[in-house]
């Protein structure tokens, strides 16, 4: 809710440039297959304060691959919390939490479960650009893989409200949660972990 798109206000020149010259060279190292060409970019800044946005619930991008960056302020909190690959066992399976810091940035694939956790104070302001490939999205993209049965249960942290079906099976949906409609998906349907309350909530 608090942020602009930089696309609309005339920097996709800018940052078209900024693609080509510096972060196209870098994520074809790191994701020769996602990044081995760039066609394009959605790119926007988001703010997050006590009293706006807090943080950003558990999602993966509609990018190949993601630039995010700090630019200030001073803040606590505000990390970002990394989970497994779409579609693989462990896509609920938290793996890593970043700490953002003003001026360093972190490159990552589209398709990892990802959110920003609450801020507890002070205000953090980001670029992120999404990058795209329509090469590898005409071969399927990000989404083109075969949805496999989860590998235990899923770690707290990386539940969504938004899109998981069990999300009130291990937590209490957040206000945020209550306010909007929801239409979970996630994981389909006899692809969770075998627990005995996902199998009773099967059933019903």
């Amino acid at each position: 809710n608090y942020g602009v798109i930089l696309n609309e206000i005339g920097m996709r020149p800018m940052i078209s440039a900024f693609q080509r010259e510096y972060l196209w060279p870098v994520a074809r190292h790191l994701f020769p297959i996602e990044a081995s060409q760039f066609d394009g970019h959605h790119s926007f800044m988001v703010r997050y304060r006590a009293g706006e946005d807090l943080g950003l619930d558990m999602h993966t991008d509609d990018s190949d691959v993601t630039f995010n960056v700090c630019l200030g302020e001073v803040f606590t909190g505000a990390t970002l919390s990394f989970c497994g690959m779409f579609g693989a066992p462990g896509h609920r399976r938290h793996e890593h939490t970043y700490r953002h810091e003003v001026g360093r940035a972190v490159l990552h694939l589209g398709n990892r479960r990802h959110g920003a956790d609450d801020i507890e104070t002070g205000r953090r302001s980001n670029l992120i650009v999404w990058n795209t490939n329509d090469a590898y999205r005409k071969l399927g993209g990000n989404r083109a893989v075969e949805y496999q049965r989860e590998v235990g249960e899923p770690s707290r942290i990386c539940l969504s409200y938004t899109h998981d079906r069990d999300y009130e099976v291990y937590k209490e949906l957040p206000e945020a949660a209550r306010k909007q409609k929801r239409n979970p998906w996630c994981p389909p349907p006899g692809y969770e972990a075998e627990s005995k309350s996902v199998r009773g909530q099967n059933e019903l």
